[in-house]
């Protein structure tokens, strides 16, 4: 859990100083992540095996977390 809040941390702050610096860098990150990941033809096609994946790999870190005492 720690890494997962110390990664999403630092990728916060890239982004932040991305937007700060070089707004047009983000638009570009944009366009290439809308191009490869989200198309439309994915979720039209693969729909459902993507919902399946997410409720998943959810209910699996809600476990997880259910599990893990607190401190």
């Amino acid at each position: 859990m720690f890494l997962l809040r110390l990664s999403l941390g630092i990728l916060l702050v890239i982004i932040g100083f991305g937007y700060l610096s070089d707004p047009k860098a983000i638009v570009r990150v944009n366009a290439f992540m809308r191009d490869t990941f989200f198309k439309d033809s994915h979720v039209l096609l693969n729909g459902k095996r993507i919902g399946i994946w997410l409720i998943l790999i959810g209910f699996i870190l809600l476990a997880l977390s259910y599990t893990t005492p607190l401190r």
